[in-house]
């Protein structure tokens, strides 16, 4: 594995245990997504990542408090760690189809986006430049059958709010949120990140 700067990490019960990982060059660095089969296989990858230089890591897709601290755990407080706000107890069963949505300065978000399926549970990983287009792909994703819509966590709750009030109950919402102690770590991520 080659060194990434944010690394974004799915839950997926059937992917490889190495994991299914999908890199992007951006301004100023490298933002990888990484699909893991547990919480185990997302604390071994993010801890050689964490050694080799990672600024920042968001977990998605279902991790439980447990499971982000066994992360949270190998980082060792070298790299800030979030973690979506949906809990699967908002009546989703089992997410078969969900969508991410982060902010991207690019003049094509579109041309950046993922979709990745994972043993029949697809996720779609979606740039966008602003609110206004938050809302269209987060609509866009419950239209083609997404029942998770995650919300990166650089973007504004303000953001996050309009995507859910759009969806009006037709798909539950969650918003990558930083633990206290990631505080620190995340405002000078969000620091170098502005400065690039």
């Amino acid at each position: 594995m080659g060194s990434i700067d944010t690394m974004f990490v799915f839950l997926a019960p059937g992917a490889e245990r190495a994991g299914q990982r999908i890199e992007q060059q951006v301004a100023g660095g490298v933002n990888a997504f990484v699909w893991v089969p547990d919480a185990e296989a997302a604390a071994e990858m993010v801890a050689e990542q964490a050694a080799a230089g990672l600024e920042l890591v968001e977990l998605y897709r279902g991790f439980s408090l447990r499971e982000a601290r066994m992360v949270v755990d190998a980082v060792n407080g070298r790299a800030p760690v979030g973690v979506s706000g949906f809990a699967f107890g908002a009546g989703v069963a089992e997410v078969r189809d969900s969508a991410t949505i982060y902010g991207a300065d690019l003049e094509d978000p579109g041309a950046r986006r993922v979709d990745v399926e994972v043993d029949g549970k697809r996720t779609s990983v979606v740039p966008v430049a602003d609110a206004a287009g938050a809302v269209a792909a987060a609509a866009e994703a419950v239209a083609a059958g997404a029942e998770v819509v995650e919300i990166c966590g650089g973007t504004p709750l303000t953001t996050a709010a309009l995507v859910e009030e759009e969806l009006a109950g037709r798909a539950v919402v969650g918003l990558v949120s930083w633990p206290f102690e990631a505080l620190p770590g995340a405002a000078a991520y969000r620091a170098a990140f502005e400065a690039r």
